[in-house]
């Protein structure tokens, strides 16, 4: 594969980004997008939020991304995957103006949505089999379905939790009564840290002692009973009589007689009111963490006041504490305001966020000029509007993503077994990553790529950042570089082996959904004619295989 002229043309094309040239990646028309006319009151004021920040950080006007790039862009956060040529060709050939909102509607009643934030819940739930959590398959499999279910009919996030908070019975016939036991601490500390995590964005560790104290007392009640089925247990809360002296955060103390006072309903009431100042708060910011990347408090799942910040925080005087990590507070409010009075529907806060203006900017924006004359420097520039989500943040996809985005280029999905959960667990050929139920099933180049251990629940278990060794799988991989050359060649054959312009563009519209160049196009006729004739035929597979192990590829931008 690496002949006398290749390694030059791929390296010239494996810097391809979204940095690399202006015009395939910024729109020429300006930030003006068409939303249903029951978003458009909201939408304008998220904008204007993010326009008084521009004006007030003086930065410069952010242009709208391209068509090819947002199609792209929209396909991978919302749906987990690269669109496919034909749904290319059909969004950018298309002349309507609400083009892009009817495909973000689209994509957000889609099965693959669905698998793709079922995913992210279970990330968040610790759905996984074996150690340190320990649900067994039988419940992995009962605990994923349901949740992808409820979110597959758009099941409103708060009867979720409540029911999660609230259900006893089988592990295995009643669903969401894994969330207690998807824990690798089932003590009251344990119980208490994963739900204040969970659903509240609140770091235990952080929550003063004596209110703590009180926190975990909540928990002292739950019991779990094996039965004679295998690995089957029973989650029930112990009805002996007992006076529990409690704090629930966001609601203040309280005294609960048991059994008269189920400690769990108190519980489940007080995490999901309209009056608990996290609830809303904390899967807001996680949504927003989903389609950019962090959330508008960063880290995403911890939005913990300091210690010297709770009394004030709780008694409504502010946000002081956790101001300094919030990048724009009044959005934050807002987005939380809508999603209460929607009635916690996840769907139309997914169209709200993809809607507003930070999810079509460009990811990169020309530098504008300094008092002297000078232009200011790009990466110090795009750090700055990255930061406060005036452009689009630029990083890489997630492991499950890239190995489906493959898969939709090839047509060959990894397939995924495990020796560890018992019995055996073989699944069906043609499963995407994204589908997969169980943290304990995974494959060396999701693993290598950062997929979660599912352990704690916390978002930093996922790890995105691009290593030596990643790079290294995918320009060595024989059965990556295998099922590209299957699509090289049938690729060529459409085309009769003849490389012109337009058998480039369709290369490009497969994998990066937009047309090469003058320049890309430039050098890539330029390395056909170097080859030996007999050669030429090659160059189709190398155009592939460049391109997905590319920049443009392998990020979002």
């Amino acid at each position: 594969m690496f002949r006398k002229y290749f390694p030059a043309f791929a390296a010239v094309l494996l810097t391809v980004s979204s940095a690399a040239a202006a015009n395939p990646y910024m729109a020429d028309k300006p930030m003006q997008i068409a939303v249903p006319k029951e978003l458009a009151p909201k939408i304008r004021e998220i904008d204007r939020i993010l326009e008084k920040s521009r004006c007030a950080n003086k930065l410069p006007a952010i242009p709208r991304a391209s068509d090819p790039v947002f199609v792209r862009r929209a396909y991978l956060a919302i749906a987990g995957r690269i669109p496919r040529l034909s749904e290319t060709r059909e969004f950018l050939n298309s002349k309507d103006p609400a083009k892009r909102t009817k495909l973000i509607d689209r994509l957000l009643a889609s099965d693959e949505h669905a698998d793709l934030i079922a995913m992210r819940f279970a990330d968040m739930l610790r759905i996984k089999s074996e150690f340190p959590v320990n649900l067994w398959p039988n419940a992995v499999q009962a605990f994923h379905r349901q949740i992808r279910t409820d979110i597959f009919n758009n099941r409103p996030y708060s009867e979720m939790v409540f029911e999660m908070l609230t259900s006893s019975g089988s592990n295995f016939r009643v669903p969401y009564a894994n969330f207690f036991r998807g824990s690798g601490d089932r003590t009251p500390k344990g119980l208490a840290k994963i739900t204040a995590l969970t659903f509240l964005g609140l770091r235990t560790e952080n929550i003063p002692e004596d209110k703590l104290k009180k926190f975990e007392a909540l928990f002292s009640r739950i019991r779990f009973k094996s039965t004679s089925e295998w690995k089957e247990e029973f989650v029930f809360t112990d009805p002996e009589p007992a006076k529990l002296e409690v704090w629930l955060p966001g609601a203040g103390s309280r005294t609960i007689h048991a059994p008269a006072e189920e400690p769990r309903l108190v519980l489940a009431q007080a995490v999901v009111s309209d009056d608990n100042p996290y609830f809303a708060r904390a899967f807001v910011n996680r949504a927003w963490s989903w389609f950019f990347g962090k959330g508008l408090i960063d880290p995403a799942d911890d939005i913990t006041p300091e210690r010297d910040g709770w009394d004030r925080f709780l008694c409504g005087l502010g946000l002081d504490s956790v101001s300094e990590r919030e990048i724009h507070p009044e959005l934050l409010d807002l987005l939380t305001r809508e999603f209460k009075n929607s009635n916690y529907n996840m769907r139309e806060l997914f169209r709200l966020i993809l809607n507003c203006r930070s999810f079509h900017a460009a990811s990169m924006i020309p530098p504008p000029r300094n008092i002297d004359g000078t232009e200011e420097k790009p990466a110090v520039l795009r750090a700055r509007s990255e930061r406060l989500f005036l452009t689009f943040p630029v990083r890489r996809i997630e492991a499950e993503v890239i190995a489906d985005s493959i898969g939709v280029l090839t047509r060959n999905y990894d397939r995924y077994s495990s020796v560890i959960p018992e019995p055996f667990t073989y699944l069906p050929p043609g499963t995407h990553a994204v589908q997969i139920a169980d943290g304990s099933i995974s494959s060396g180049m999701l693993d290598l790529f950062g997929r979660p251990s599912r352990d704690t629940g916390k978002i930093s278990e996922r790890n995105n950042n691009p290593t030596a060794a990643q790079r290294l799988y995918l320009l060595n991989s024989n059965v990556v570089y295998r099922q590209i050359a299957v699509l090289g060649s049938k690729t060529a054959r459409n085309f009769r082996w003849s490389l012109k312009p337009n058998s480039i563009n369709v290369i490009y519209l497969t994998v990066l959904s937009r047309r090469s160049t003058p320049l890309e196009q430039k050098w890539i006729m330029d390395y056909w004619k170097k080859l030996p004739k007999k050669q030429r035929g090659q160059v189709w597979n190398d155009l592939f295989w460049v391109l997905v192990n590319s920049k443009e590829f392998l990020y979002y931008h």
